[in-house]
């Protein structure tokens, strides 16, 4: 036997693992399992965050939770509802919730419908929006540690203060501003989360004032991003696989660095489209249209589509 080389090959190794050990640290764990979560629901410095309805969490919750339904979500300046409130009422509303800087946080809702992930992925892109990478979404929700048979609670927990302070990365959203500039500039790559016949002109929500979708953008339906109400199971994500078939049969680039604005009607499954491509699929320039179709359809001068897909707009008329 070679001990020298014997001997080089050990080191080799030994580098290999610390580097891959570094390497998995580095990167923050944006998904993580109910047997994940059971193993560290203790842990100090791990803050779970449940963003269910009161009434829910009142009834029954993962042991440590906090009640954090919101407000994620608010009307703002312009009287445009669903938009994230100012920096300094979300830095507020985290620390009460007991997130520092150097906390693990753990978000989870119902986990029965993709419109739930939708719902912890809001929460997730308000937190990167914040400059607060180090959070993940427990996958299946609730409903997967419920049929695990897992421990749950009752009583409210209430925790230590946090002393999260927010470093906002203006990168990760877009006004309606910078959309009336970007759209039809041939870069800028727009994706629709919402349903097919809501992205058709078919149908739309009350709330929405024009029918359509914004001209040239592509349809990747949030909806089908989890395998929720399928066989009674829970609304887990699909694979890393599946996920990038449905982005390249959409049409979204091979190029992981270019510009995607991705949409819908108030901006909840829109985050679950940047969960999915930002945190899975590695596209490093995503941003998230805050006030999407419900402010984008108000505003006369944006073109809207609709009676064709995005990528064929031949034949398409405005949306009245």
């Amino acid at each position: 036997m070679n001990w020298k080389k014997t001997g080089i090959s050990a080191a080799i190794a030994a580098w290999f693992v610390l580097v891959t050990a570094a390497c998995s640290w580095a990167a923050p764990q944006t998904l993580v399992t109910v047997e994940w979560l059971e193993s560290h629901v203790k842990d100090r410095n791990v803050v779970i965050l449940d963003v269910r309805t009161f009434p829910k969490y009142l009834k029954s919750h993962i042991p440590g939770a906090v009640r954090a339904f919101g407000p994620w979500r608010t009307m703002n300046e312009q009287f445009v509802g669903f938009m994230a409130p100012p920096v300094e009422e979300l830095e507020k509303m985290l620390q009460e919730y007991g997130v520092s800087n150097s906390s693990k946080v753990i978000i989870y809702d119902q986990g029965m419908t993709s419109s739930d992930t939708a719902r912890s992925a809001r929460a997730v892109w308000t937190l990167h929006w914040l400059g607060h990478e180090n959070c993940a979404i427990l996958d299946g929700g609730f409903n997967a540690w419920e049929q695990k048979e897992l421990p749950v609670n009752t009583a409210p927990a209430i925790g230590p203060k946090g002393d999260f302070r927010a470093s906002p990365k203006p990168e990760k959203v877009i006004t309606l501003a910078e959309v009336r500039k970007k759209m039809g500039n041939g870069t800028t790559v727009f994706v629709d989360l919402r349903e097919p016949f809501q992205h058709f002109g078919h149908e739309k929500k009350s709330n929405i004032a024009r029918y359509g979708h914004l001209t040239g953008s592509l349809l990747m339906p949030a909806a089908y991003m989890t395998i929720g109400g399928q066989n009674f199971s829970p609304a887990f994500l699909r694979s890393k696989e599946e996920l990038q078939q449905m982005a390249t049969g959409a049409g979204l680039p091979d190029n992981r660095d270019q510009e995607i604005v991705v949409y819908s009607n108030t901006g909840e499954q829109a985050a679950l489209g940047y969960f999915v491509l930002d945190t899975m699929l590695g596209y490093t320039n995503v941003r998230l249209f805050d006030g999407s179709m419900l402010e984008a359809a108000k505003a006369k001068d944006i073109p809207i589509s609709m009676y064709a897909w995005g990528w064929n707009e031949k034949g398409a008329v405005t949306g009245r």
